[in-house]
């Protein structure tokens, strides 16, 4: 079955529509000529025709228009710009560990007027963990992520191997025991898709307990470093190197797992309608995230959001926007329209409840839904490029045999290093 149809299904089959706007501060403005328009930017590489049409079509005052960049220039283009003070952006696109940085620039305006605490509820609760900083909402969670645990079933049940059920959670102590198994020739038992990013590898330390940076979003030493990070991540270099279960150097998981090269894997949601789609040889299905024996239940979450920049002409232009975009209509409408997972609960609660949901492949959907109650934002730290593009080497280290005590450590030293510029 197509995914998609049941997907469309879904927002037939809903109720009436709320907006985020209803419950909140609405930016009203006075009745204009159609030449009066107010025009607003949104900087992006989002698909947002789609909402953007929709609210233009219901606000003939003012104006959305979408500058088109790639996903690397939005990066470049807001620090050049938003640096500058320019106001030539009105709508900040923002990738979600970002928000603390730009924070500390002062490159988004406070939003807590127009997104009271009722307004805040309905956004899934780590979303709104990152969209704040020093106490203050700055930005608005458009989209949202989990992860799930996808198995190739016919190769799992080769080895004798029945993999888990839609609601069964495995332990990685499970995952290391069915890779240990399947792994034979050229065919590798289990690899992350974001095989070397905190963003997939940050439930290892942290389902043991562990935090992932200090409370004051700059220190490391003596948290990257301790005894449940080495422990976790003894384990990801014993994956790849002592065990062999894992693929060395540059791979595609994806193009692994299609091609029956690799049996486990864990993903996001985005996979789900691309692999029904692929029509694949095989059966495949899709569990939550595991966790580690008698561990916490962590799941990597987070992924655009909006801001407003404080320099801007047109902020209540621009902060009306962002109620409409924040909302259910809007976030049915992206979800509709593609891969990207709805921010609000209620949307997640209808696809948990859907009924069109529960023969395979569309059973996925409400696993995925289901698992961001458990999401865990990533750092929440002004350095977070540093802290990310550092671990990464370490993670690669460890890939190719390195000690996890020391890559830690050495790790650890790096970053407190970057972070002195912040304190």
């Amino acid at each position: 079955m197509n995914p998609r149809v049941h997907r469309r299904g879904l927002i037939k089959a809903a109720g009436a529509i709320a907006t985020t706007a209803a419950a909140s501060r609405v930016y009203q403005m006075p009745a204009v000529l159609a030449q009066d328009r107010t025009t607003i930017t949104w900087l992006t590489d989002l698909p947002g025709d789609i909402v953007v049409n929709a609210f233009n079509e219901q606000n003939p005052d003012v104006e959305v228009k979408i500058e088109a960049v790639s996903f690397n220039e939005v990066f470049q283009q807001n620090q050049v710009r938003l640096g500058s003070g320019s106001d030539s952006l009105d709508v900040i696109s923002v990738d979600a560990p970002l928000v603390t940085s730009y924070g500390l620039r002062g490159w988004l305006e406070p939003l807590d007027d127009a997104f009271p605490a009722d307004v805040r509820s309905q956004w899934v609760d780590a979303l709104v963990e990152s969209s704040s900083y020093n106490g203050q909402l700055l930005s608005i969670p458009i989209w949202n992520s989990t992860q799930l645990f996808y198995y190739n079933e016919e190769l799992l049940s080769a080895a004798g191997i029945t993999g888990p059920g839609p609601d069964e959670r495995w332990t990685w102590e499970q995952v290391t025991e069915a890779a240990q198994a399947v792994t034979k020739d050229d065919v590798f038992g289990f690899q992350f898709e974001q095989f070397n990013r905190i963003y997939q590898l940050q439930p290892l330390p942290q389902g043991k307990g562990s935090q992932v940076i200090g409370d004051d979003g700059l220190t490391v030493e003596g948290i990257i470093d301790n005894e449940a990070w080495v422990s976790a991540f003894d384990w990801y270099q014993k994956l790849h190197n002592e065990w062999k279960v894992a693929p060395q150097g540059t791979i595609e998981p994806n193009e692994l797992f299609i091609n029956q090269k690799l049996a486990m894997c864990v993903r996001g949601p985005w996979a789900i309608t691309s692999l029904a789609a692929a029509d694949l040889p095989f059966s495949w299905k899709a569990a939550p995230h595991p966790i580690w024996e008698g561990g916490e239940i962590v799941v990597p979450t987070d992924s655009w959001h909006l801001g407003v920049n404080p320099n801007s002409k047109n902020k209540e232009a621009a902060i009306r926007f962002l109620q409409y975009a924040g909302g259910e209509e809007a976030g049915r409408l992206w979800y509709e329209a593609g891969d990207s997972w709805p921010s609000q609960k209620s949307l997640l609660d209808e696809i948990v409840n859907n009924p069109a949901n529960t023969e395979w492949p569309n059973a996925a959907f409400p696993i995925a839904a289901a698992e961001s109650a458990h999401g865990v934002p990533r750092p929440l730290t002004p350095g977070y490029n540093e802290y990310q593009d550092i671990l990464t080497s370490a993670f690669e280290n460890l890939r190719n045999g390195g000690d996890a005590q020391t890559e830690l450590t050495n790790a650890a030293q790096r970053i407190e290093r970057e972070m002195r510029k912040y304190r």
